[in-house]
């Protein structure tokens, strides 16, 4: 799912100018998230499974339930926040659902977090994919 989202967020934001996606992890380097050090970068997390029974059957087998969790990470200066903004926050959540993943509920939310003179935007993508 991540390189599917990096993709269709690459596509997404083409026409906007003051951001970009970054094909790395948001780890810290020297105990900073590099999302927080590299304002206007959009950075994409790996993606995490959560598998669920969805319908037991008696021959062992199971339907279950996958859930795809992905974290996208953006940082702007709160004082002079980009004129992109609001239409960033439009185009990452209409990706949702070009990710590539062939799912049957897509979902994104997002938060903001103020911290000193940055605003953090945290972008969390969810599909679900039933398998057995």
């Amino acid at each position: 799912m991540r390189s599917g989202l990096i993709t269709a967020i690459g596509t997404a934001i083409s026409t906007l100018t003051q951001f970009s996606v970054s094909q790395e992890l948001p780890w810290a380097q020297n105990g900073e998230a590099l999302f927080r050090k590299n304002m206007k970068k959009i950075y994409v997390d790996a993606t995490q499974l959560e598998q669920e029974p969805l319908i037991e059957v008696l021959n062992g087998d199971a339907v279950v339930q996958n859930r795809y969790i992905t974290r996208v990470y953006f940082v702007v200066d709160a004082k002079n926040t980009p004129t992109q903004t609001n239409q960033l926050i439009t185009n990452l959540q209409t990706a949702k659902s070009n990710t590539g993943l062939v799912s049957f509920d897509d979902e994104c939310d997002w938060t903001t977090e103020i911290d000193e003179d940055k605003i953090t935007y945290t972008f969390e993508y969810r599909s679900l994919v039933a398998t057995t």
